[in-house]
């Protein structure tokens, strides 16, 4: 006696295909990226910045890029940039062409070993003289927190980018009241 074929296998059999995750390339693998390169770069001194510093600083440009095309890349406004190396600082300053201040920043800071993390544009400002009034209280505010590096009363060293933000953010304020 022969058995039937539904007797030998009483339940469906699933074909089994394994769940396999592909891997996200780049940035999006590391859950703090601009932490990570915040360390990184703290022991650069010489030779190529590491890859995932300059994809932080690109994303970084990038999204002032995106910011300023939206909102006009010509205005009077202040920046707030985040510099990370050795020596990690916040730089605040003025400018009238802010998206070209930020390319020469970004160059020399790339020449001594640091790499920007993050930037900060701010609203636009009526005037030079407005825009020199509100960066002048800017580093007033900031003095008061952190101290400044021997060659520069524009950068903040060791300073917080959100507390530089809001800074410069306050001083546009008081600068151009609504």
């Amino acid at each position: 006696m022969t058995p039937e074929p539904a007797q030998l296998v009483p339940f469906p059999l699933q074909p089994f295909i394994p769940q396999v995750q592909v891997p996200q390339r780049g940035v999006d693998l590391i859950k703090n990226p601009r932490t990570v390169a915040r360390r990184l770069m703290r022991n650069v001194a010489s030779g190529p910045l590491p890859a995932l510093a300059l994809r932080v600083q690109n994303r970084a440009r990038e999204e002032v890029r995106e910011f300023l095309y939206e909102n006009g890349f010509r205005e009077h406004r202040l920046y707030v940039l985040e510099f990370a190396g050795r020596h990690p600082h916040v730089k605040i300053g003025y400018s009238s062409d802010p998206w070209g201040r930020l390319a020469h920043h970004v160059g020399e800071a790339n020449r001594w070993y640091h790499t920007l993390i993050q930037a900060h544009v701010s609203e636009p400002l009526g005037d030079k003289p407005s825009g020199k009034r509100a960066e002048a209280e800017a580093y007033s505010f900031m003095r008061r927190l952190y101290r400044t590096a021997p060659s520069s009363r524009e950068k903040f060293m060791d300073a917080d980018f959100e507390v530089g933000k809001t800074c410069a953010g306050c001083a546009v304020l008081l600068t151009n009241p609504a």
